[in-house]
């Protein structure tokens, strides 16, 4: 799948969670397996392929051209201190990076500096977390600009280490006050009780979650125990409500318990069906 510009793209209308799955003396150790390829079970073609070293994610491979090829790679570059500093988004043909994603550390603040390769053009955007998780992306201060006022962030809630909800939140409106738009999009998501094979990988990369899933949102996987088995949205729009209902169909693999096929449909039809193959960890 081809990168949304991160950070630039419907700021108010985007975006996910992040972080570790908390434990108490009764949770069951985790598996340690790696996801290793998310395949399109309508073309049969791998979509994406992860590359870990020592367990942490190096390299996510994305949007396959055929006979073994990938179009596009995002490379994880760390500091000395472990973390993630930076991402590169490469155009593997050409050997080019398009897109730069920096990542600066301040308390329980992250923020993602994001620019294109050539371009001096920066964008920002902030998360608040709370134990390695987003609780909050962007800000709910009111921000004045010519003749406009704007709000937009997304919250999280997070319950037994996985999301329960994400609250988008819009609002603009001319400086006379004329001119109001006003979204309010509810996401809340319900799990099946079955081994999440992406668990382990998160809790040893808990910026792969934030990164992939909350921010670019390129992956739509649970981060703790369980996996998806239905969400619902609701999208307010000046007081337009329209509502849905996405339920998945999961199989599963006899040995492992992780989740085997999802095909996931929206009332309209199928949202996407993969495959997840999966690795034990090094």
């Amino acid at each position: 799948m081809l990168k949304m510009a991160a950070g630039a793209a419907m700021l108010a209308l985007v975006m996910t969670s992040c972080g570790k799955k908390d434990k108490d003396d009764n949770t069951p150790s985790v598996q340690q397996y790696l996801p290793l390829t998310v395949v399109d079970n309508g073309s049969g073609q791998a979509i994406d392929s992860f590359a870990f070293k020592n367990n942490i994610i190096q390299s996510l491979f994305t949007d396959n051209t055929g006979n073994g090829n990938w179009g596009y790679r995002y490379n994880f570059i760390y500091g000395a201190d472990g973390r993630c500093k930076k991402v590169e988004y490469v155009d593997i043909q050409n050997n080019k990076v398009q897109y730069n994603d920096s990542v600066v550390y301040n308390n329980d603040k992250i923020t993602m500096i994001s620019w294109t390769t050539g371009n001096p053009s920066k964008s920002t955007l902030e998360f608040t977390m709370k134990n390695n998780q987003a609780v909050l992306m962007g800000s709910k201060d009111t921000i004045t600009n010519d003749k406009i006022k704007y709000v937009g962030y997304t919250e999280y809630t997070i319950s037994g280490g996985n999301l329960t909800t994400k609250n988008i939140v819009y609002g603009r409106r001319n400086i006379d006050g004329s001119n109001k738009y006003t979204v309010i999009n509810t996401n809340n998501y319900f799990y099946d009780n079955k081994p999440n094979g992406f668990q382990y990988a998160f809790e040893k990369n808990p910026f792969l979650y934030l990164y992939m899933v909350t921010y670019d949102e390129l992956l739509d996987v649970p981060l703790g125990a369980g996996n998806y088995a239905k969400w619902t949205n609701s999208n307010n729009a000046n007081g337009n409500t329209i509502n849905n209902t996405f339920e998945a169909i999961n199989t599963y693999n006899a040995e492992t318990g992780f989740l085997l096929t999802q095909k996931v449909n929206d009332g309209d039809g199928v949202a996407w069906d993969f495959k997840y193959t999966f690795r034990k960890a090094d």
